[in-house]
């Protein structure tokens, strides 16, 4: 419906941009891979990517480029960083060839694509990916609790299946049969799951807050079943930080939301107080508390990631050598990365490469913060998704692969280096 006032050809360009994010997710083997993929797979996706890029020009011949703002050096340095650092480290024996060069193709492929963007075509870019993410955390969610009743597993390769008549639902699960077990869905890792699903869940909780606020019961109805299956899709991934992310940033969606400041007060009053009483309960089972505090032993991870920074602190090992890296830290047996965005950074990319990403997420959330307004639904979402990759980096190594993860922020990224709209913009068809 948000589409009626958009060409065609722009149309055409704002569902390749969406298929372009989502691709890495529905593509991906259905095996406990987490970020470490063949070589092949990168070769293929990369032709994906560029069937891609070729179907948004012949659609919309993307090289008209709106005025930029003085910021735009931040994503020109940081891309002319990435491209040296990957061309100079592609053959050392750490780094992954086949990887820098898919990150450095799709990169640039992408980068040219969303500069083109006119303000009013960003911004039902922005309309249109809150939709995709919210269904798709819908049917990601739906899919894990349905699957969840299946008795059927393989144990070797994790998988779970629901066989219903002649089909057969499988997904991957992690854990032991007989205890609690976590569900990927159709993603490559229960963690990855519950990272999609926080931002659907956002997106449902507003549209309840709207609901609300207009008296609509079909909507209410509608959104409240939405959300209610997300967050069962959450628990069941049993994710510390999309459950974190997801109270937090729910509760930070009501405040913004909420225009009477009692009732702000209130909800945030409740929220603590909830807030207190679990961490007291949780308290007292000290083994348990210690546990959630190193989420899940990630502290080993990341002190395993900043010592093994230390021998190239400058310049980093190369893009795909924080593989190689936990190896020598932690034995051939870590199944792992190293959890954390900024430490995969430091790691592949050095100090320079972590100062540049740093200082462009900053921008992105200046710009973000600055342009919220409680009266404006997408600035508020625009800032919870900005928030919500924030506490995502931390704890997954997800804004350093060519992925949507990735593409969203870069898409965030060149947007926040973008002018307000200018007179020039008008000319653009």
């Amino acid at each position: 419906m948000m589409l009626k006032s958009v060409n065609i050809p722009e149309s055409i360009g704002l569902f390749i941009l969406a298929f372009w994010i989502t691709v890495d997710l529905w593509t991906r083997p259905l095996s406990f891979t987490d970020e470490v993929l063949p070589s092949h797979w990168s070769v293929w996706i990369a032709l994906v990517y560029l069937i891609l890029f070729i179907s948004m020009y012949l659609v919309t011949r993307p090289f008209y480029f709106p005025p930029r703002a003085s910021t735009q050096w931040f994503v020109t340095s940081f891309l002319l960083y990435v491209t040296f650092h990957g061309i100079v480290f592609l053959f050392r024996p750490a780094a992954d060839s086949s990887l820098t060069l898919l990150q450095l193709f799709t990169t640039w492929l992408f980068v040219i694509i969303v500069l083109s963007l006119a303000l009013p075509l960003f911004i039902r870019w922005f309309q249109l990916m809150n939709l995709i993410l919210l269904y798709q955390a819908f049917c990601l969610a739906a899919y894990a609790l349905i699957v969840s009743f299946g008795r059927q597993y393989v144990p070797i390769d994790n998988i779970q299946s629901l066989q219903l008549g002649p089909f057969s639902l499988s997904q991957l699960y992690v854990g032991e049969q007989g205890s609690f077990l976590r569900s990927a869905s159709l993603t490559n890792n229960p963690n990855t799951l519950a990272a999609w699903l926080v931002p659907g869940g956002l997106i449902a909780w507003m549209s309840v807050l709207q609901s609300i606020a207009r008296r609509n019961l079909r909507s209410f109805i509608l959104f409240g079943t939405i959300l209610i299956v997300i967050f069962i899709g959450l628990v069941l991934s049993a994710s510390q930080t999309g459950l974190y992310s997801f109270c937090l940033l729910a509760l930070l969606t009501t405040l913004l939301m909420i225009p009477a400041r009692r009732l702000r007060f209130l909800v945030a009053g409740f929220y603590l107080t909830g807030a207190v009483i679990l961490i007291g309960s949780l308290s007292l089972n000290r083994s348990l508390f210690a546990e959630l505090i190193s989420l899940n032993g990630r502290s080993e991870l990341w002190q395993a990631g900043l010592t093994a920074s230390l021998d190239r602190f400058w310049f980093g090992h190369g893009l795909g050598s924080s593989v190689i890296g936990l190896e020598q830290q932690l034995g051939s047996s870590t199944l792992y990365t190293f959890h954390s965005t900024p430490i995969v950074y430091l790691y592949e990319l050095g100090f320079f490469g972590l100062l540049l990403y740093t200082a462009s997420f900053l921008l992105i959330l200046v710009r973000f913060i600055r342009d919220c307004r409680h009266d404006d639904p997408l600035s508020i979402s625009l800032l919870l998704l900005g928030l919500w990759l924030l506490l995502l980096q931390f704890t997954e190594s997800v804004l350093i692969r060519p992925s949507g993860f990735y593409f969203i922020w870069l898409s965030f990224l060149i947007y926040a280096t973008r002018r307000r709209a200018t007179s020039q913009e008008s000319t653009h068809t």
